[in-house]
């Protein structure tokens, strides 16, 4: 178990936390715009469109 008694290890480990949060969204955003990229090149826009549009 971690003694948190000393703030600035405390702010360190948050600050690490969120750098990871960050990182993780960065990733998934990266993998969503690759996967959109993808299907854009396979089917072509008009086609995508076509099946957003209904």
């Amino acid at each position: 178990m971690q003694d948190w008694d000393d703030d600035a290890e405390y702010h360190a480990a948050v600050g690490r936390s969120w750098l990871m949060v960050v990182i993780a969204v960065m990733c998934v955003l990266i993998l969503v715009g690759v996967t959109l990229v993808g299907v854009l090149g396979v089917l072509g826009v008009s086609e995508v469109l076509s099946i957003v549009s209904g």
